[in-house]
C-alpha cells in the first residue's frame, strides 16, 4: 500500500530546488472526515497540499496557516502545515456543489471566488507574521505562487491537484514545486518552463496512475536529471484534544459554563477535523471551578 510522502531535492545541477507530494490519502481523509462534496474536496485538498510544500522548508515546531477569504460559495478554506509533514484543515461550506466547467473540471476558482490569500507563519520563538495578497485566480497554484513572488521575492512555479472519483473518494492527489536558485540561468529557467508546458496530463492523474514517487517524478522531470535530498513521511493530523477544547470552555466565563451546566452537558466540535467532544455535568463543573 502507497503511503503519501514528500520529497525534496535539487535539479539543474544545483540550479534549482523542487518539492514533490503525494497527498492522496491525506485528502481522501479530510473529505471523509467533513462530508466534502468534489469541488470542496479539491479546494481543500489543493491547500493542505500547498501548506506541505510550503511548510518543507520550515524548522522544528515551525508551522504555516493558509486562508483563503474569497467571496465564493466556499466562504474560506483554512489550512495548517508543519515542518513533520502534518496538515489539517477544514472548509467553512463543504457541502457546495458546482457545475463542471466547460473541460469537465472542478470549478474550485468560482467556489473560491475573489478575495485575499493571507499566510501566516507560526516561528519557533511563538512569533507569527502574516502576509497578505489579493486572489490573482482561485485555483490556488497561481495564487500561492504570486504570494511567493510578491511578498517573499521568490519566483517559483507549482502545480496542485485532486482527483475526485463519481463516488466522491479521492483517486489522486499531489503537488510540485520548482524554484531557481540563485546562480540559475536565463537557460536554466527556459528549461523549467519548457518541462511545465510538456505535462499534457494534470499532476493529480498522474499520481493516480503512478505506482510511487519514483514514477511520478519521472513523468514530472521528464529528461531533466534530478537529485532527492529528502524524504519524509506526511498525512493528516489534527492537535484537538479534549483538555484544549475544555481550556476553550473555560475563556466563556462562568455564566455561560453555569448555563452549560444546567443544560446537563456540552458539545464541542473540532473545526479543523469535525472530532465530536462531549461533556458531562461533572466535567463542566470542574471547568467551572477552573473559570
Amino acid at each position: 500500500m502507497q503511503h503519501d510522502e514528500l520529497w525534496i531535492g535539487t535539479m539543474l545541477e544545483g540550479k534549482a530546488r523542487w518539492v514533490a507530494v503525494r497527498t492522496t490519502d491525506t485528502v481522501e481523509e479530510a473529505r471523509r472526515r467533513h462530508g466534502m462534496s468534489p469541488v470542496a474536496t479539491a479546494a481543500l485538498g489543493r491547500l493542505m497540499t500547498g501548506a506541505l510544500i510550503l511548510a518543507s522548508s520550515l524548522k522544528g515546531e515551525e508551522s504555516i496557516t493558509l486562508r483563503l477569504l474569497g467571496d465564493g460559495p466556499l466562504e474560506g478554506v483554512v489550512a495548517v502545515g508543519n515542518a513533520q509533514g502534518n496538515v489539517r484543515g477544514y472548509v467553512r461550506e463543504p457541502r457546495v456543489d458546482l457545475p463542471l466547467k466547460a473541460t469537465g473540471k472542478l470549478d474550485v476558482a468560482t467556489a473560491v471566488g475573489h478575495g485575499e490569500l493571507a499566510v501566516s507563519r507560526s516561528l519557533q520563538n511563538g512569533e507569527v507574521y502574516t502576509g497578505m495578497v489579493p486572489l490573482v485566480s482561485g485555483e490556488i497554484a497561481e495564487d500561492l505562487v504570486h504570494y511567493l513572488l510578491t511578498s517573499e521575492q521568490i519566483p517559483s512555479a507549482m502545480l496542485l491537484g485532486v482527483l475526485v472519483e463519481k463516488d466522491y473518494h479521492v483517486a489522486g492527489a499531489a503537488g510540485f514545486l520548482i524554484q531557481p536558485l540563485p546562480g540559475a540561468t536565463e537557460e536554466d529557467i527556459q528549461a523549467i518552463e519548457r518541462l511545465l508546458e510538456q505535462l499534457q496530463v494534470g499532476i493529480s492523474e498522474l499520481v493516480a496512475q503512478s505506482l510511487g514517487m519514483e514514477e511520478l517524478l519521472d513523468h514530472l522531470m521528464g529528461e531533466l536529471p534530478y537529485h532527492v535530498l529528502e524524504r519524509r513521511a506526511v498525512g493528516f493530523s489534527c492537535t484537538c484534544s479534549k483538555a484544549r477544547l475544555s481550556d476553550t470552555l473555560v475563556s466563556l466565563g462562568e455564566k455561560e459554563i453555569a448555563n452549560l451546566i444546567s443544560d446537563g452537558k456540552a458539545e464541542l466540535v473540532c473545526h479543523f477535523c469535525n472530532e465530536n467532544y462531549l461533556f458531562n455535568k461533572d466535567e463542566l463543573q470542574q471547568i467551572w471551578e477552573r473559570a
